[in-house]
């Protein structure tokens, strides 16, 4: 009999959610009669009960939910009031409602029999809030805190402890890509066993559950990972869709949820800015507006530079179909410049300073999706913008001052002497660790009647196709080591093509390292 699990780090501002297990791993039954729980100096003796060989036991701070606090029932069972009415319920015995208090960056919690210690569970920092403290294997001391989804496992064989065939599924990354959705999941081989034979599920969930495509992997050796990229034409502005991976002997790590932008993404998006304010006024600001056709709430919804980033609103922020907010470093110098401003403007706390001499402006969704980014390499001066025009093309704002609240009037950028293309940065490592993931493709250009960019391997082969025969092109593109196919290419150098039709052609490489 050994204490297997300890949530002391209660979740959220919860005080009532402590418990304890206990595990039988015997091959027989054990009578809990005699067995008291030692927390400090006090003593719980616990009920004249007996626990089946490999049955679990939970001590809870409080079984069912008050109106003022939740319990155990209520958060890891289905919150009835009643507990055996499920079957992960009737599976235990009833948890055993006692008082004790756990601290949550020390503790100790022994289970005695007769006076003598026989297992012990001992932490020595916090850890995650609302993460257990896990025994890896029964036999030893060895504890580490709980990888589950939801944080721990009462009741059920721990999260850390091997079983002969277990895959997790993590996802990676995922973005809008072009129009498309990109997906990056992670499969990790956590079990004992090779797995050579398993499957990844993808879902939509937008109109019951509908799979979308099966993936075979290939065989997983156990500590080993597998990468798994694709690229899917989902309807709608964010569609709801989940992944799974074919059953094994832990099935709590083979499914995941999330909120995927579609072809409609994003609703939002940056449509002018200013990043180098001079003379009478004396405030960066950045104009978003909302193509949606709904009502967006910009609540936890982020602006940032290539350093930093901020909350536009905390609180219920509606942005109307249609219209403009503008976002502003000092609100009462710029309503003092833009006497009459059309468009609602707001000071965000913590405003990100725009460099002059060139920097990346990004808007982050409430789901952590980047909705949208706009890299320049310098600002212009007399209080010209960089504005975005109806095809989605930057340029210089025709008037000095900009458009703020209004329709951009923009003085587009293909009217430069020569072509010309770079990458930066020149090499990127889309491994989905935030780090280096994309390239930006930047492209100055001069007027044609269409335009083309491609990217190129060492073989002269085409492996992605951004853009074909179009009559207008941003200055800026996103690349993300993905090929046509949805799947992320092999390290090397990369060719990137762009041609103006009929007028110029430029090329520039690019490397995908580790």
């Amino acid at each position: 009999m050994v204490v297997n699990e300890v949530l002391a780090n209660e979740p959220g501002g919860a005080t009532s959610l402590e418990w304890i297990e206990l595990y039988n791993g015997s091959a027989s039954p054990i009578p809990l009669d005699g067995y008291t729980l030692q927390i400090g100096d006090n003593l719980i003796p616990l009920p004249e009960i007996e626990l089946l060989d490999g049955e679990y036991y939970i001590i809870c701070r409080r079984l069912f939910a008050t109106e003022s606090s939740p319990g155990f029932e209520s958060i890891w069972g289905d919150s009835s009031g009643v507990w055996g009415d499920t079957p992960f319920e009737s599976s235990i015995p009833t948890p055993f409602e006692t008082g004790f208090s756990l601290k949550n960056d020390s503790g100790r919690v022994a289970l005695t029999l007769n006076g003598e210690v026989v297992s012990a569970l001992v932490w020595t920092e916090s850890g995650t809030d609302g993460h257990s403290w896990e025994r890896i294997l029964p036999s030893d001391d060895r504890i580490s805190q709980s990888v589950d989804p939801s944080g721990s496992t009462p009741g059920i064989i721990n999260s850390l402890t091997p079983v002969p065939y277990d895959l997790a599924l993590a996802l990676a990354d995922i973005r809008s890509v072009a129009g498309s959705t990109g997906l990056v999941f992670t499969v990790k081989n956590t079990g004992q066993q090779p797995v050579g034979s398993a499957s990844l599920f993808i879902i939509d969930r937008a109109f019951g559950s509908d799979t979308i495509d099966v993936i075979s992997l290939d065989e997983i050796s156990p500590g080993d990972s597998l990468e798994v990229s694709r690229e899917y034409l989902l309807d709608g502005v964010y569609v709801p869709m989940s992944a799974a991976l074919s059953d094994d002997d832990r099935d709590r790590n083979n499914t995941l949820e999330f909120i995927a932008p579609g072809t409609a993404f994003p609703p939002v998006i940056l449509s002018e800015l200013l990043a180098n304010p001079q003379g009478d006024l004396n405030s960066e600001w950045v104009e978003i507006s909302n193509r949606s056709g709904e009502p967006v709430n910009l609540a936890q919804w982020m602006l940032g530079d290539a350093l930093h980033s901020i909350v536009i609103s905390p609180d219920t922020l509606y942005l109307m179909p249609d219209k403009y907010l503008v976002l502003v470093q000092t609100e009462p110098a710029f309503l003092a410049y833009y006497a009459g401003l059309a468009a609602p403007c707001m000071e965000p706390a913590g405003w990100p300073a725009l460099n002059n001499d060139g920097d990346i402006v990004r808007l982050v969704d409430s789901y952590g999706l980047q909705a949208d980014s706009f890299s320049y390499s310098f600002a212009y001066d007399d209080n010209y913008t960089w504005s975005r025009n109806d095809t989605e093309s930057w340029g210089r704002s025709e008037d000095p001052d900009g458009t703020p609240g209004a329709t951009n009037e923009v003085l587009l950028e293909h009217r430069a002497s020569w072509l010309s293309v770079s990458a930066d940065p020149p090499y990127i490592s889309p491994d989905g660790d935030g780090l280096e993931d994309i390239a930006v493709i930047n492209i100055s250009a001069p007027l044609a009647d269409s335009y083309t960019v491609r990217i190129y391997d060492r073989q002269g082969r085409v492996v992605k196709t951004i853009y074909q025969d179009e009559s207008m092109i941003p200055s800026t593109i996103e690349w993300n080591g993905l090929s046509d196919a949805g799947r992320r290419l092999p390290i090397g150098l990369y060719i990137i093509y762009v041609e103006a039709c009929g007028v110029s052609s430029a090329k520039t490489p690019i490397v995908i390292a580790r």
